[in-house]
């Protein structure tokens, strides 16, 4: 059973991933052509706002309004463009997932991995569907509220007048257009990220299981263990090689934005405004949270080895056979630390901080 494959998919609706069915020549032009417009368009829209920054924005509730949108599509073009140059990456890490140690051994095993990954694809939904929910509003409600003053979906510099009707809706359609391609973009690598933490959270389960099935002179199981002790913090390095960069880039930004979020609230009266606002600020909040959620658990299940270790039968085995368990214990005792350029760690107390920096920066830009 291949891992992820709801998760996967989503990579594939956003032209990162081309199915493994389409090898034929003109199947793989037609992917490509669709990978080239998802990126374009998505371009398009960020060089529209940067210069709509330089060029029309005069004032301060322009500039909010402007940056907090601008900055999110500039953080999905990097998501977009990460997943684009680490498709082969992502191929390995599956397939390590499917390579021994890693590849569930029985019934049981194959039960634990099963249900985690089922686990990963209802949050991916769950995580998909809200961040759907604001893109349905945005769209729809701003199209009914916004025509007649022509207001655009995004702040954005355009080199024509849009104001006639047609040309209105040309540039509506575009702007809708971009807001899919980046809701399913961010919808598929936070899923990604969070859906590779889920696994390696359960493959801590799945050794759990076999520390428990040891029995006296399974001093080759003993070694097996350890090993895949050993390849599971590899592979969490190799995730955090991975994602590091983005994660980093996704607090920096999701700071700042929650920031002009704020302040747009302060400055929106009771209106749709108001709800795009409310629904934006909560999407930027559940970003963040998501990569932290998974990042604290498999923190925190990397510290139980030395339980699941006492929790074995461990005092029925060899003197030789309990020094490697030691050993898996000394290096239990330091847990899978998930970080963004080794800068900042990727935990639920590092979400704290972030909406409390935000919150402080809101009052500062308040006081000025």
């Amino acid at each position: 059973m291949q891992v992820l494959r709801w998760i996967f998919m989503l990579v594939t609706l956003c032209g990162c991933r081309r199915p493994a069915s389409w090898n034929s020549t003109p199947w793989r032009f037609l992917y490509n052509v669709y990978t080239v417009v998802c990126f374009v368009n998505i371009h398009l829209a960020l060089f529209g706002g940067i210069l709509d920054l330089a060029l029309t924005v005069d004032n301060q509730d322009d500039l909010s309004e402007n940056l907090y949108k601008t900055t999110a599509l500039a953080v999905d073009c990097y998501k977009l463009a990460s997943m684009l140059a680490m498709r082969k990456n992502i191929g390995i890490m599956v397939e390590t997932l499917e390579s021994e140690p890693f590849a569930p051994v029985g019934d049981e095993e194959l039960e634990i991995r099963t249900q985690f990954d089922k686990s990963a694809e209802r949050t991916a939904k769950a995580y998909t569907a809200g961040l759907e929910v604001w893109g349905i509003w945005a769209v729809v409600v701003s199209l009914f509220v916004n025509f007649a003053s022509r207001k655009l979906l995004y702040r954005t510099w355009l080199p024509f007048d849009h104001t006639p009707a047609m040309m209105y809706c040309l540039v509506y359609l575009h702007h809708t257009i971009v807001n899919i391609v980046c809701l399913t973009s961010t919808a598929a690598y936070d899923s990604l990220y969070a859906g590779l933490l889920v696994h390696i959270y359960s493959q801590f389960e799945i050794l759990r299981h076999r520390l428990h099935n040891i029995h006296r002179n399974e001093n080759d199981l003993v070694k097996h263990c350890a090993h895949h002790h050993d390849q599971i913090y590899k592979f969490a390095s190799m995730v955090n090689d991975e994602f590091k960069s983005v994660t980093f880039v996704q607090f920096l930004v999701s700071t700042a934005i929650l920031c002009f979020d704020l302040y747009q609230l302060t400055q929106t009266e009771l209106d749709t405004d108001l709800a795009d606002t409310v629904l934006y600020a909560s999407c930027t909040l559940m970003q963040i949270f998501y990569f932290c959620w998974f990042g604290n658990e498999v923190k925190l299940k990397s510290l139980e080895v030395p339980d699941m270790i006492f929790e074995s039968e461990w005092t029925s085995l060899s003197d030789k056979t309990k020094k490697i368990l030691l050993l898996m214990m000394r290096r239990g005792m330091v847990p899978i630390e998930f970080t963004s350029l080794h800068i900042v760690s990727v935990n639920l107390e590092t979400f704290k901080v972030m909406v409390k920096t935000s919150y402080s920066v809101f009052n500062l830009l308040q006081q000025s």
